[in-house]
């Protein structure tokens, strides 16, 4: 039909067929018929993955304003225009199944050769042509649902685009590559395939309405200049928090970003904080430029790659937690909505969170919770970032493949305990991501507590790297529990009833580290006064240590601020404390700070690598994370020789594995009345070719012996057969 793909929007295709005038209603006609044409290709298609698919199609036709919106790094186009607004409105119109056209398309239109209904908005739902042509009701009749050809690799010569006919020149290829995604572009430098740019991955998404007052869609200037200076604001934002601008979306009433957080390349475990943080200073922003925006955020896992046919494809990030993130910013309107993973992976303060009221979304299940993120920033609040107060928790298993490690732990442990003469040494506890660093720290937390040794600790991420002081803070908020103070009066009295007369007098030195308000006679000089802080702090930690033994716990210690190095240093020499970091292995280009360095590779500093764990222990780790005492066969395979010894390769693929029900877990009893009786009525579960091996219990006083079962799950392994094998450089959508 001569039309070109202009964009993909999640599940929806925007198309154009481009035209003088004079043709309009030549070329309405041929829209209307393949849109037709596609209906009856694409309509109630079952998929290979046993998914329906249902089609709506919404037509309309006029000018339309294509603007580009971009800085010095990137660049994005969009579209806007009356037509825009009157293909939006038909789209929503439409029900599954059908086709709308606007009214100005349906005047143009030849309409006696169409079976029409008016709807009461003035647009037109065409339901076919009055007499079908030989050729399609010929297709009609003999079509196999179940098969297409839509995706062959191998088009037609005059099916390729005229951009993929006409040679690129340097200079237009350096702009081009600004609209496309960093991602995309490091793949293609590197000449890799594009289905290596195809996965599946957990990622935060943020869907950004920005709200056009008194919208106009004839005023292109306006609009414009608005979205551009909201562009600008957001990409500063998603800069700092290391987010990704996807695309860009023209709606009614609006303009809409896609923005995710985890994109290759940029991928941290804090990524619901950075969304948050980021969505609430862009409200800011927002606020002072008199802009208005609606923010939708949810965490989740979505396909994240290529979408489209072979010769016209866009990389794009599709799923539930996509959709999810579009209606909470649809239905919540000039608000943070989140979705309650967001909350709780955030770690940021639970009094910051307001349960939203319920609203029936399509797809979301009625039980799910969603919170509106809102700072007051009236709050006397000591962090920005909240820290529980018991951020390492016991899990009640013991440790598994890392024995070596806790006997050097222990005998540190026992040298602070009862060699008081001698000082313990800083442990420096390091690996790449994965290894299971903060899983050892529990550890070590829990040995510790056992032989009554005070333990606080401090984790930072990229957000508080810039922060002055926060892991400091962090430290003398656990050690006094300052958490559990109401006011900033009841801070003060803490401190005040810890030190000893002679210091009451420098507790001022605290007021703007800790929140607190004790007032003082003399000014100090900026010089003396962050010497009488560091003064201070040490004196605090040294008579804290002098009242019981205490264990300082660093997690994640390469994101640690400057000044806190700074102060840490002079703990180190002040108070017999033991020290235990844990930290990445600094990459060559970005070595730690000096401040750093004194202590991470001081004369006194005892380094622990973890390697990876032994095959056997993959298989006791996958027990304990699901608590069961038996796998089936294949995982413990999969486990063994594919897992390389990474602890978060087993959390992750049990996770995975349990939330598409391809393991069930059931007690002993159920696995031997299955092996009498067959399948159980409540899942497809094989037991005539599933092998099992028993293993020794890792939760010991387990009363339960839970088994897991490997079900045999057709969409899912069709699923991922069919990802692994396809050929296409592009997945269907």
């Amino acid at each position: 039909a001569n039309g070109d793909i202009l964009k993909f929007a999640g599940d929806a295709i925007l198309t154009l067929w481009q035209c003088e005038e004079s043709e309009f209603p030549a070329t309405i006609d041929r829209v209307v018929t393949a849109a037709i044409n596609i209906q009856c290709k694409m309509d109630n298609y079952m998929t290979e993955v046993g998914v329906n698919l249902r089609v709506k199609i919404g037509i309309a036709v006029g000018c339309v304003i294509f603007y580009h919106i971009a800085n010095d790094n990137e660049r994005h186009f969009g579209e806007a225009g009356q037509t825009i607004e009157e293909v939006n409105i038909a789209q929503s119109s439409a029900s599954s199944g059908t086709v709308v056209i606007s009214p100005k398309a349906w005047d143009l239109l030849e309409q006696k050769l169409f079976s029409y209904n008016i709807l009461e908005n003035g647009y037109v739902e065409i339901n076919r042509r009055s007499s079908l042509s030989k050729t399609l009701q010929t297709f009609m009749e003999t079509r196999d649902p179940t098969k297409t050809e839509i995706f062959n690799n191998t088009p037609e010569p005059e099916c390729l685009r005229l951009t993929q006919l006409s040679k690129v020149s340097e200079k237009d290829e350096t702009i081009y590559r600004m609209y496309t995604n960093q991602n995309v572009i490091s793949k293609l430098d590197a000449c890799a395939e594009l289905r290596w740019l195809s996965e599946i991955r957990t990622v935060t998404v943020m869907f950004l309405e920005v709200h056009l007052s008194d919208y106009n869609p004839e005023n292109h200037i306006d609009i414009l200049n608005t979205i551009q200076l909201a562009f600008t604001i957001i990409y500063d934002q998603m800069t700092r928090m290391l987010g990704t601008i996807n695309k860009l979306y023209m709606f009614d009433k609006g303009c809409t970003f896609l923005i995710i957080f985890g994109m290759p390349g940029k991928k941290h475990e804090d990524e619901p904080t950075r969304a948050l943080k980021a969505a609430d200073n862009i409200m800011k922003d927002f606020h002072t430029k008199n802009l208005e925006a609606s923010i939708g955020i949810t965490t989740g896992r979505a396909f994240c790659g290529i979408i489209g046919h072979p010769q016209r494809h866009e990389y794009g990030v599709i799923g539930k937690s996509v959709n999810l993130a579009a209606r909470l910013m649809s239905n919540y309107p000039k608000r943070i909505a989140c979705d309650d993973t967001t909350r709780t992976l955030s770690n940021l303060d639970p009094q910051d969170f307001l349960k939203l009221s319920y609203i029936k979304m399509k797809g979301v299940p009625s039980n799910n919770v969603h919170y509106e993120y809102k700072i007051d920033r009236r709050k006397d609040r000591l962090f920005s970032t909240f820290i529980p107060p018991q951020q390492i928790e016991d899990d009640g298993g013991k440790i598994i493949g890392r024995v070596e490690e806790m006997k050097i732990f222990e005998q540190e442990l026992t040298r602070l305990i009862e060699q008081p003469k001698e000082d313990p040494p800083v442990m420096k506890i390091e690996s790449a991501t994965g290894m299971g660093k903060t899983r050892l720290l529990q550890e070590m937390k829990n040995v510790a507590e056992k032989k009554k040794v005070r333990v606080i600790f401090a984790a930072a991420g990229a957000v508080e790297h810039a922060t002055p002081h926060f892991a400091i803070k962090a430290l003398l908020v656990q050690m006094f529990r300052l958490m559990e103070c109401c006011s900033a009066t009841d801070r003060a009295d803490v401190i005040i009833k810890f030190v000893e007369e002679d210091m009451i007098k420098e507790i001022y030195l605290l007021n703007e580290l800790l929140k607190i308000h004790v007032g003082y006679v003399k000014r100090a000089r900026e010089k003396d006064k962050k010497k009488k802080l560091t003064n201070m702090i040490c004196y605090l930690f040294e008579k804290a240590a002098k009242e019981q033994h205490t264990m300082i716990i660093l997690d994640d210690a390469q994101w640690i601020d400057k000044d806190s190095w700074i102060m840490l240093h002079e703990i180190i020499k002040r108070c017999r404390a033991l020290i235990v970091c844990s930290t990445r292995p600094f990459p060559a280009a970005h070595p730690p700070m000096e401040e750093a360095k004194r202590i991470l590779n001081g004369p006194f500093t005892k380094e622990i690598h973890l390697s990876s764990l032994k095959p056997d222990d993959m298989v006791m780790l996958a027990c304990q994370l699901i608590k069961v005492t038996r796998l089936p066969i294949q995982l413990i395979n999969i486990l063994r020789t594919r897992s390389h010894g990474v602890p978060l390769y087993a959390e992750q693929l049990v996770s995975t594995m349990l939330q598409f029900k391809v393991l069930q877990v059931h007690t002993e009893k159920q696995r031997h009345d299955m092996n009498r009786t067959g399948p159980l009525v409540t899942g497809p579960l094989v037991t005539d070719t599933i092998q099992e091996e028993s293993l020794q219990d890792p939760l010991a006083g387990n009363d339960h012996h839970m088994v897991m079962r490997l079900c045999k799950t057709p969409s899912f392994k069709r699923k991922v057969i069919k990802q692994h094998s396809r050929q296409s450089t592009c997945p269907p959508v």
